[in-house]
Order: C-alpha cells, then sequence, then structure tokens
C-alpha cells in the first residue's frame, strides 16, 4: 500500500515538472514574437516610404518634336521663272533679310525695260506738252479743251511709268538704272527672311519657274516644343506651366520650356491636343527643328 502511494506521488512530481516546461517554453515563444514584431515596425519606420500614388499621377508626360512658325521658315522662288546663272549661298550659310542670294536670267525682262524707257519718253513729251498749254492759256492763247488733253495725255503717261516701274521692282531691278539705259537680263532672288540656309534644290544652268524652290532658310533662334496631350490630361495642363523637356534620342540634353499656347480642337485620327511651349533656355548642344522631344510636366 505505502508502495503504491509512492509511485502516485512520483507521477504527481513529474507530471508538475512538465507543465512547468510547457508553461516556460510558452512564455519564451510569445516573448520572441513580441520582439520580432517590435523589429519589423522599427525596420518599417526607417525603410523609404513608397510614393504616393495620387501625387505620382498629377505628373504628365507628353511627346512630340521641335517646330518653327511659319513666318521663321522660308522656300525660297523665284518671281519669274528663267535659267540659274548664279548662286551667291551654300547650305549652312547665314544669310540677311533681303539679301541675294541667286540670279536668274530672263531675255523677257529686257522687253519689260524696254516698255518703260518708252513710257519715260513719253512721259516727258507729256509734260513738255501740258507745260505749253499751260503758257498757252495764260496768256489767253490757248484752248481749253486743248489744256484738258494734255493733262490727260500726262496723266496716263505717268501712269505707265509708274506701273511697268513697279513690276520692275518687283522683279528686283532698279528703274532708275534702266532709264539711264543700263539694261539687264538678270533677275536677282532675295531671301524674305533671315537665318541659315538648309537645302539648295538648284545648280547652274537648271530651268525654274515661279513654282521651284531654289532652297529653304530657317530661323532657328525661335524654335519651339509642339507635344501632344492625351485627352485624360488635359485637365492637368494649363497655359504658363514649365515643362522639363529631353531630346528623345539624345536624353542627355535637357532643358525648360513654358506652355504659351493650347490647340482648340483634337487632332484628326487620335484624341489629343497639341501642347505649344517656348523654350526658355536654348541648351549648350543645337537643336534643329523636327527633332523628337520627350516632356513632363510636374
Amino acid at each position: 500500500m505505502s508502495r503504491y502511494i509512492v509511485m502516485l506521488f512520483a507521477i504527481a512530481v513529474l507530471a508538475s515538472c512538465g507543465n512547468g516546461k510547457k508553461e516556460g517554453v510558452s512564455e519564451k515563444a510569445k516573448t520572441e514574437k513580441a520582439d520580432d514584431e517590435a523589429t519589423e515596425e522599427k525596420e518599417s519606420a526607417d525603410a523609404d516610404q513608397a510614393p504616393d500614388i495620387n501625387k505620382t499621377s498629377n505628373s504628365v508626360r507628353m511627346t512630340g518634336k521641335l517646330a518653327l512658325d511659319p513666318q521663321n521658315r522660308a522656300d525660297i522662288s523665284p518671281i519669274a521663272g528663267g535659267v540659274v546663272r548664279r548662286i551667291l549661298t551654300r547650305e549652312g550659310y547665314r544669310v540677311g533679310r533681303g539679301q541675294i542670294v541667286a540670279y536668274i536670267e530672263n531675255t523677257e525682262v529686257v522687253a519689260l525695260q524696254r516698255q518703260y524707257i518708252a513710257a519715260v519718253s513719253e512721259r516727258s513729251a507729256a509734260r513738255l506738252e501740258l507745260n505749253r498749254q499751260i503758257t498757252l492759256t495764260s496768256q489767253g492763247a490757248g484752248v481749253q479743251k486743248t489744256l484738258q488733253q494734255a493733262e490727260a495725255a500726262y496723266a496716263m503717261a505717268n501712269a505707265s511709268v509708274l506701273g511697268i516701274g513697279r513690276q520692275l521692282r518687283q522683279l528686283g531691278v532698279n528703274p532708275s538704272s534702266v532709264s539711264l539705259g543700263r539694261i539687264t537680263t538678270l533677275i536677282p532672288v532675295s531671301s524674305p527672311i533671315s537665318g541659315i540656309v538648309g537645302k539648295i534644290n538648284i545648280s547652274m544652268g537648271s530651268y525654274v519657274d515661279m513654282t521651284t524652290s531654289l532652297m529653304t532658310v530657317v530661323n532657328n533662334v525661335n524654335l519651339h516644343c509642339d507635344m501632344k496631350a492625351f485627352e485624360k490630361d488635359l485637365p492637368k495642363v494649363r497655359i504658363g506651366q514649365i515643362v522639363n523637356v529631353s531630346l528623345t534620342n539624345s536624353p542627355m540634353v535637357k532643358f525648360r520650356a513654358r506652355i504659351y499656347d493650347i490647340n482648340s480642337t483634337f487632332d484628326d485620327g487620335s484624341k489629343s491636343i497639341t501642347v505649344h511651349a517656348k523654350i526658355i533656355k536654348q541648351p549648350e548642344s543645337k537643336l534643329l527643328p523636327d527633332m523628337f522631344v520627350t516632356g513632363t510636366i510636374e
């Protein structure tokens, strides 16, 4: 009997030790878990914050190209047909507004110069007759009707001189030189703007007419950006905003531009509108028309 009681006591002691051990392990696990959670919270606080989606969605990305206003690009054509006799510039050269870049030979201009000389002569004769009739009338020896006819003849002769002279000036021929007998067969061709000569489409001896583009001249000083903004981004685009721009094919070339105009209609075939931005400061790298650009409005 006593032996049975001793065995029961031993079993109770062992059970008590087992429970104590399990409780100790459980408490240790809870402590380790709490430490791990605290460490994770600290590391999360120290880590970089993820970008705010609402903020990044406000940026607008646009693509387009560099462009020129129409008044800064010119196709030079002769005002009359003829044969190219002289070319006074080269591709890449700078020319000024009104500078002669070529000479076209046209024999028909000779006939116009002869008409001008004849008209000047007729006007001189009409002036002499008018002065004579005025003198006679003042002396009471003239006839009023004859004076009126002299006045009409002079007016017609003067109008003819002025009209032909205007035609000569339009062709680049000086009427004063023609009146002195200096007749020419060459018509000068001038550049309508200042800029850089682009492609030259003619050669010596080639025939050209009024529809022929002799060469192009561009003024790159006033380059601007034409970029496309899609419909979903239009509420975020406003005149006066600054655009960070880079060349699509040379991303290292960066500059800034300011939006000065936004088209009022969608471009054909796309739900986008052209945004015009003026370059604030030219970069060191050379910019040319039609270069592709990428712009971002922050």
